[in-house]
């Protein structure tokens, strides 16, 4: 049996993202592209699927389950790297769940993102018999480009995950992401002055 090639995004426990694929990563992050295409994927998406995806739904914060599937999907989108941060280091599960619970938050994002997870586990479960928490990096891999590529409602899901992870990556770490500037460090960003302070952070004042 001929040994498979191995794909050089692997597993992101192990932080083996290749170097030129972790430079080509921050250059197209520094460019603005990655949240241009993620407002695109959003904006583009049929009325009826976003009202399907975003239907009143009653939940509370995410439970322990929930949260660590958020957590393993992110960081397959944004692994470590080797000299850049993954979604683990930028506490972008934490920050996701502070920021759609936030004061003002639209409820059609929330509820899109949170639906968007039982989708997740409903497909890990239906392919895999186990949730999406529980998966091994080589299952992970072909259920999200599954839902990248053949559902609609995964493609704007994955695009909104994305938008917050890199919302974590370049926040202040007021916000509960980018814990001591280590994205602004490694996209090489000087943060505007004066900071804000947790009295004055966007939904306290």
């Amino acid at each position: 049996m001929t040994q498979a090639r191995k794909n050089p995004r692997r597993d992101a426990d192990d932080g083996s993202l290749l170097k030129d694929s972790s430079q080509s990563r921050r250059t197209f992050l520094l460019r603005g592209g990655a949240a241009v295409a993620t407002v695109a994927a959003l904006a583009g998406l049929p009325y009826a699927l976003r009202r399907d995806l975003t239907r009143e739904t009653s939940f509370e914060l995410f439970s322990e389950q929930q949260l660590e599937a958020v957590s393993a999907a992110q960081q397959h989108l944004f692994p470590k790297g080797l000299d850049s941060p993954g979604a683990a280091d930028i506490n972008a599960a934490a920050y996701l769940e502070a920021a759609i619970t936030a004061p003002g938050i639209d409820p059609d994002t929330r509820n899109m993102i949170v639906n968007g997870v039982g989708r997740l586990q409903d497909a890990s479960r239906e392919r895999f018999d186990a949730p999406f928490n529980r998966l091994e990096f080589g299952q992970r891999e072909p259920l999200l480009r599954y839902l990248a590529d053949e559902t609609r409602w995964g493609r704007a899901w994955l695009s909104l995950l994305l938008y917050y992870v890199f919302e974590a990556l370049l926040s202040d770490p007021v916000y509960g992401g980018n814990p001591d500037g280590i994205g602004w460090q490694w996209l090489e960003h000087q943060p505007g002055f004066p900071r804000p302070t947790p009295d004055k952070i966007y939904g306290s004042l």
